[in-house]
This record gives C-alpha cells, structure tokens and sequence, in this order.
C-alpha cells in the first residue's frame, strides 16, 4: 500500500503520515496498555482489519522506529512487538484520544445529523469468548444522559434513551468515569463518595465491563 503523504511542511502532517492510517492507533493503544505483544495477540485486538492490514501496519511503525520486534533466546520463540522510546512518547496522544472520544461513546457529545439512534458495535476485540458474557441489557446515565447497552454475543448495540429491563445500571459523570477508566479512580472510591451508582448483580457488572473492554475495572462482592 502507498504511503500516505500530506506533502505538508507541518508537524501535524507529517505525524499523520507515520500513524495516521486506519488501525495503526490501536496498535499503538494495545501495545501501550498490554505491553509486547505477539502477532496472535495484536490480530485478536484487532479484530475486523483485513488479513494484510497489520502485517502491513507493522512494518510501517517498525520503518519508523516507533515499533521494535525482538524473540526469545531459544530457537522458534515466539516474535514479540514492543513501543520503542519514541512510541511510548504517543503515550500522552492516546490519552488525549481517549478522553476526547469519551463523549462520543457516552453519547453526551453534540450530535451529527447523520448519527442514528441505535448503533451496533464489534467487541470480538474485547471479548475473546462468547460464553464469558451473557446476552443482557445495562442502562447507563452519563452526564445525564440515558442510553442503553445491550449485549448479544460479540457485540453491543447502543440505543439512545432509557433501557428496558436493565440488569444493570450505571449513573455517573464524563469525569469520574475517565478516572475509573485511566486508573486514577477505583469503582468503590467513585461509588463511597456518591460519585456513581452502581446497581445490579456484581458477576453482571463484571461482564458489562469486559463487554465494553476494560475487565480491569475491580467489581467488589
């Protein structure tokens, strides 16, 4: 594939060109969030690229020094991919990313004309096996804003409005919830100071939040 080129004497340009395709970002977030990862690894998270796409995005990271590859010591070990010192300097980029992209997921963002009111999203990235979840629906209200989630194998339909017989629901802010989300803040730390209200069965809040993708969020009995 030919390489992306704004032909730009500007900085934001010529960053685009090394990052700026389609999926190259989420190689970055994995590898920033997981750690070195194996080829298997990265092509499970990124699930729905084509066949060629990371393979091909690899090597353009790697060509530009933000990804490294190194093996084991024994003979056949596994290739793993690591963020070189100048890809984990993207680190506070992805940051920003994520905590921009928090209001589109939220719905709390103004919406485009065009933005149907019922959205069906792939989260075979976040959930490796079907039978670790259960087909269920969860309310969440974010900066007063109600939308249900609703779970049906690997993927997540989210509608606007109140949801319909939630076996979850979840009340809280953009801001306390970046902080769960970064790490900054714990689920019981938000909901012992009435900054969220978490009600529902615990094993089902666990599967709501490997649903979305972060299974790390620590759900007390």
């Amino acid at each position: 594939m030919a390489r992306r080129a704004y032909r730009r004497f500007c900085p934001i340009a010529l960053a685009l060109e090394e990052v700026g395709d389609r999926w190259t970002l989420l190689i970055i977030a994995a590898l920033l969030l997981k750690g070195p990862q194996r080829y298997s690894d990265l092509k499970a998270f990124l699930a729905g690229a084509g066949s060629n796409v990371l393979g091909d995005r690899l090597r353009r990271l790697a060509d530009a020094q933000v990804v490294g590859r190194s093996a084991g010591d024994r003979p056949g070990s596994e290739v793993t991919y690591q963020l070189t010192e100048r890809g984990m300097a993207l680190a506070p980029v992805i940051q920003g990313l994520a905590e921009w992209g928090l209001a589109s997921l939220t719905l709390s963002a103004p919406a485009s004309a065009s933005q149907p009111d019922r959205e069906v999203f792939d989260q075979t990235w976040a959930i490796p096996n079907a039978d670790l979840v259960v087909d269920e629906v969860y309310q969440w209200t974010v900066d007063g804003v109600e939308f249900e989630l609703a779970v049906s194998g690997c993927t997540i339909a989210r509608s606007r409005g109140p949801a319909r017989d939630p076996i979850v629901t979840l009340t809280t802010t953009s801001s306390v919830l970046q902080s769960l989300l970064s790490g900054e803040r714990t689920l019981a730390d938000a909901e012992q100071h009435g900054d969220l209200q978490l009600t529902g069965p615990r094993d089902a809040a666990r599967r709501m939040f490997m649903a979305i993708g972060v299974p790390s969020i620590p759900i007390g009995l």
